[in-house]
């Protein structure tokens, strides 16, 4: 199944050139990739791989966009508009029964077959996306589940996408190709809703990222230990619920935001960051009375 088509299904149509109309010349497709990699970086992902229909110039152009944000928002309506053309038999192999079977057990109009197929939606988008980009090469990525309208292991699969391709995505695509991970991603912004985490992903960060500047965790599952960084200088927590989160260390960091979310009650969370300018610690008291900021440990500590 092409990722063109799943996120083609509303995108209008053109002629070869690049979407001009009426013989006037077609100045948009006139701009160098730069440019228009620039403007499709303010589009959501969906909305980025649809400009592939607009001509020969655009089909693969999305590909190499430096920003994408993947946003489970914009599969909202598709699961009352009909089949898409990312409907799951369409690249599977079922016999028409089993695709009769589905569509009839969608046409009972009940919102909950209408979530799962939305979710059904978004996964095929996404699991493309994430296969047919480099996420290495990218200098920004968003990925937003709506939990209340996604299946109870959403969060775990979303977290699949992201671990699978830190371990085999690389700026080198032969090293890509072969499953190596080698050298550092270009990442320098990742903003994460609704994703489950444990210390794989940190262990990625701290290694892989290490041009990561900004990280943004809002309504996560979380089972990590510790979050240390090299790169940091923005690190916002929103409504997270931490397990075990007992670190934060980054000699680089400058504004940390912690907001709402859950630690367990007997961890104490030891913030180490002698950056630091902007703090903001909106927390449940038994949360916060367990942190302690850049406190001198009694033998001296290597960043």
């Amino acid at each position: 199944m092409e990722v063109e088509e799943a996120a083609g299904e509303r995108a209008p149509a053109s002629g070869g050139g690049g979407g001009s109309s009426g013989g006037d010349p077609d100045r948009l497709s006139a701009l160098p990739d730069s440019l228009l990699h620039a403007i499709m970086s303010n589009l959501k992902a969906r909305q980025a791989v649809q400009t592939c229909v607009l001509g020969r110039r655009w089909r693969h152009l999305w590909r190499s966009v430096p920003c994408l944000d993947v946003d489970h928002d914009e599969f909202r309506n598709t699961a009352t508009s009909g089949p898409p053309n990312n409907h799951p038999a369409a690249n599977h192999g079922y016999s028409d029964s089993d695709i009769d079977s589905y569509d009839s057990d969608e046409d009972n109009g009940n919102d909950i077959n209408n979530d799962d197929r939305e979710w059904e939606d978004f996964e095929d988008f996404a699991e493309n996306l994430m296969h047919r980009c480099n996420i290495a090469r990218l200098d920004s990525l968003r990925l937003r589940v709506s939990r209340d309208r996604a299946p109870r292991f959403a969060d775990k699969q979303a977290g699949g996408w992201i671990r699978r391709a830190m371990k085999y995505c690389a700026p080198d695509p032969p090293l890509q190709r072969e499953g190596l991970n080698s050298g550092s991603w270009h990442l320098k912004r990742l903003y994460l809703c609704s994703v489950a985490l444990d210390d794989r992903f940190t262990k990625h960060v701290s290694s892989v990222c290490q041009s990561l500047e900004e990280l943004e965790l809002e309504d996560c599952a979380c089972e990590i230990n510790a979050i240390t960084s090299r790169s940091l200088k923005s690190l916002v927590l929103k409504n997270c619920r931490w397990g075990k989160l007992s670190e934060i260390t980054s000699p680089t960091l400058k504004s940390l935001v912690i907001s709402g979310g859950t630690n367990t009650d007997d961890n104490a969370l030891v913030i180490s960051a002698p950056a630091i300018a902007h703090l903001c610690l909106d927390l449940p008291l038994r949360f916060a009375r367990r942190i302690s900021v850049n406190q001198k440990p009694s033998t001296p500590r290597l960043f």
